[in-house]
């Protein structure tokens, strides 16, 4: 359904590396999140 485009991931916000585990943990924690919280890995 994703690919098809009828849902929509709404996506709140964007790490870019593994390093930035702990400030995305806290942002969830915190309960600022209002969409996917997304953690990229290369």
């Amino acid at each position: 359904m994703v690919q098809s485009g009828k849902i929509k991931p709404v996506i709140d916000r964007t790490y870019k590396s593994l390093s930035e585990v702990p400030d995305a943990l806290r942002y969830l924690e915190e309960g600022h999140a209002r969409g996917k919280v997304v953690i990229m890995v290369e």
